[in-house]
Parts: structure tokens; sequence; C-alpha cells
């Protein structure tokens, strides 16, 4: 009997182990993320994004720069975070936020210009998902 139970145990546990990768998988293909420089013309965005373990080196933006990779879902909850600095100005923004932005963006695109960043919306096409700028670090 113990071990007829333990057989149906371990094939159920197989089971949902499968439907769980395929959901996962299925949820976190590749995310997009795009920065438009919105700087007022001939000036030069500097770009530097990070997440935890992934160091995505400085850009310097005139038009735009994108990168991509896959979330991490369930177990880490993926962060990309960016400084941006012109002259006379540094910033910075967590770019993508899992928590914040999974449900919303495959394509994260964003507009980038001295009031803060602002996101591509599905729904109305327009750069109308606008985020404060976070506080400066002391």
């Amino acid at each position: 009997m113990y071990a007829t139970m333990m057989k149906i145990l371990v094939a159920l546990i197989f089971i949902y182990s499968l439907l769980v990768t395929s959901c996962v998988e299925g949820i976190t293909g590749k995310t997009y993320v795009e920065i438009n420089n919105n700087l007022p013309t001939g000036i030069t965005l500097r770009v530097h994004c990070k997440s935890g373990d992934e160091n995505l080196g400085i850009h310097d933006v005139t038009n735009w720069w994108g990168f991509s990779f896959t979330p991490q879902f369930f177990f880490w909850g993926t962060l990309y975070f960016c400084s941006f600095s012109w002259p006379g100005r540094f910033e910075w923004f967590d770019i993508y936020e899992q928590s914040r932005d999974w449900h919303y963006c495959n394509e994260c695109i964003w507009r980038i210009s001295p009031n803060g960043p602002c996101r591509l919306s599905d729904s109305s096409g327009e750069f109308d998902i606008c985020y404060p700028w976070n506080p400066p670090t002391n």
C-alpha cells in the first residue's frame, strides 16, 4: 500500500512540475526594454543599467537603446535599475520592476525626459504612463 501511494505521489509531483514549468515558460518569454532619449535636441543621454546579477554597461543614447532578458518569475523578483545623466543632471529609475511591469508589457518602451520616464501604453499608443524619478540616495 505504501509503495503504491509513493508511486502516485511521485507521478503527481512530476505532472505538477511539468505544468508549472510550461506555465512559467509561457509567462516568462523574453521581455524587451527600450530606452528613448527625449531630451532637447543634441543632448546625449548617458544610461547605465543593472540588475542584481547583470551589469549592462554604460551607453550614450542619442536616439534609442534596447536590451532584452527573461524575467525570473516565482523565485526572484526581476529588477533592472538605471542611472540617467546628461549635463547638469543625474537621475535613476527602476526601468523594469517585475511586480509593476510583467503583466503590462513584453516590450517596455520608455521615453526619458527631464521630468521623468514615461512608458508607452499599449491601449493609447502614447507615452502616457509616467513616473517620477527615484529619490536621490545619500
